[in-house]
């Protein structure tokens, strides 16, 4: 008597499977193609112009430049604003007799 199920060992399964070449910036080019030959035959409707904005728009703001752009104004705030609480809490444990002498010696 042969035990079968002690012995069995699994194997992956096998499929037909070929994958094809996806090139999502071909893709947009044609896209872009139809939507401006729709504009210059003038076969757009509201809908589809609005649609077109919304796009560019998403296109625009996707882009690395506004990215960094917002990064570094982000990161400039959260400098001064981590050296705005630290002035303050240096004041505030010195006491406000430390303000005035340091006041006086800026000006």
């Amino acid at each position: 008597m042969k035990f079968r199920f002690l012995n069995n060992t699994l194997e992956n399964q096998r499929y037909q499977y070929n994958p094809r070449y996806y090139d999502p910036r071909k893709e947009r080019l044609v896209k872009k193609k139809e939507q401006y030959q729709k504009l210059d035959n003038e076969d757009v409707s509201d809908e589809e112009r609005r649609e077109y904005f919304k796009e560019k728009i998403k296109e625009n703001w996707s882009g690395g430049e506004f990215r960094q752009a917002q990064k570094r104004s982000s990161n400039i705030r959260v400098i001064l604003l981590v050296g705005l609480i630290l002035a303050l809490g240096y004041f505030i444990f010195n006491g406000v007799d430390e303000v005035d002498t340091i006041v006086t010696n800026l000006w």
